[in-house]
């Protein structure tokens, strides 16, 4: 009987030989990339076998297991062990990283609401005046307050205009027409000859006016109830009411020319009066139930009638 060379006998497990250091850190190393590759759903299954079993690479993708698994199948159960330690521990850190981002708090802030504005009292409007957007007289007129209407009024003030409520909203008004107390209505009493009235003595205090019947009435009437006025426009050359002798300009502002446009409007059937013009609002007899209405801004105190009241007559 022949004898085999012991080079020819078949590998027993005392045989195999252990791998050497640098390939178990080698081996680890590439069980730590291939864990933080493969973090999203690849694993390594390791069969449960004696402490000489090989282990072996599953479930990595195509191309991986060949880059990472050659390193792995050599290593005994305990250094595999040791693999899916470090394993574990990458996925561990990853899924704390990713807990770490989800719980960062929200740092958007929300902006504080402006505060509402604090009515602190109420005035009276001493003569017909605008209600603007915003505190400046080209702002857009929203409404109109007449002789002695009450209006609330907040803690806010910008450069002679005060901010006022009206329905809700916040608006501005001319301070200079806001008063603490309700002023008197406009007097219809009359001079030493009347009527219905209104006086229709001669002017005392010197001042005349040109044109019509009407302009003349309307004149002497002012001049009776307003003595302190004593300048007049009437009749100028030119088109419209002032040329043909139907219009009569009484030079007058703030408070007291409201009194005088109230004092007109009120009394206009026997003036005959058909048209009151003053501080951009305009009364007319065909419109009398719509009362003052705002008009548009035409660019100067005086083109707005915020020195003079204008009268048109029949």
């Amino acid at each position: 009987m022949s004898r085999h060379d012991s080079t020819d006998c078949l590998e027993t497990p005392t045989n195999r030989r252990s791998p050497g250091p640098a390939k178990r850190a080698a081996g680890i190393t590439a069980a730590m990339s291939l864990a933080m590759l493969t973090a999203a759903g690849a694993a390594l299954a390791v069969p449960s076998t004696s402490a000489e079993a090989p282990v072996a690479l599953t479930g990595a993708p195509a191309g991986q297991a060949e880059g990472y698994g050659a390193e792995l199948l050599a290593l005994s159960g305990s250094e595999a062990d040791e693999a899916i330690s470090a394993r574990e521990a990458a996925l561990a850190l990853t899924s704390s990283r990713s807990a770490s981002r989800d719980e960062l708090p929200d740092k958007t802030v929300e902006p504080e609401p402006e505060p509402e504005p604090e009515v602190v009292g109420a005035r009276f409007a001493t003569a017909g005046v605008n209600v603007r957007k915003a505190p400046n007289k080209d702002a857009k007129v929203v409404d109109v307050l007449d002789h002695g209407d009450k209006v609330r009024v907040t803690d806010q003030k910008d450069d002679g205009w005060r901010q006022v409520m009206r329905k809700g909203e916040t608006y501005w008004v001319n301070a200079d027409y806001l008063s603490k107390s309700k002023p008197k209505a406009p007097s219809r009493s009359s001079g030493s000859s009347s009527s219905g009235g209104v006086s229709t003595a001669a002017c005392s205090n010197g001042s005349s006016a040109k044109g019509g019947a009407n302009v003349v009435a309307v004149h002497r009437a002012v001049c009776a109830q307003f003595p302190q006025i004593t300048s007049y426009g009437t009749y100028r050359a030119g088109s419209g009411a002032h040329a043909s002798g139907r219009a009569i300009d009484i030079m007058v502002s703030g408070s007291t020319g409201q009194q005088v446009a109230d004092y007109v409007r009120a009394n206009a059937s026997q003036l005959g009066a058909t048209e009151v013009i003053y501080a951009q609002r305009i009364w007319t007899t065909q419109r009398a139930g719509d009362g003052w209405r705002g008009m548009s801004n035409r660019g100067s105190a005086t083109a707005n009638h915020y020195d003079h009241v204008h009268v048109t007559v029949r």
